[in-house]
């Protein structure tokens, strides 16, 4: 079994299997990232969703005690929350 090679894949910043990686579950039987393509088939997006960002934002929110005209506060803090335990920022 190979496992996922990280440090030349372009695509590396952006994935959750190179940023958190693990023992096993990131063990492939060919390498995943195709360069003539530009792609990788094991390729799992570390960007949180939209909706995950709201909820939690919404959750921030209320923890604040709900307040009035912060809502790009509570998103930035949603926001930066998640990616740090998504490995994509420090």
């Amino acid at each position: 079994m190979l496992y996922c090679y990280g440090d030349p894949c372009p695509l590396r910043t952006e994935c959750y299997r190179h940023t958190q990686p693990s023992r096993g579950r990131d063990a492939f039987g060919h390498l995943p990232y195709d360069a003539v393509r530009g792609t990788c088939d094991r390729f799992y997006s570390n960007e949180p969703s939209e909706a995950l960002i709201r909820e939690t934002a919404y959750y921030i929110w209320q923890r604040s005690g709900c307040p009035e005209g912060r809502a790009s506060e509570h998103w930035h803090e949603a926001y930066q929350s998640l990616c740090r335990s998504t490995g994509r920022i420090r």
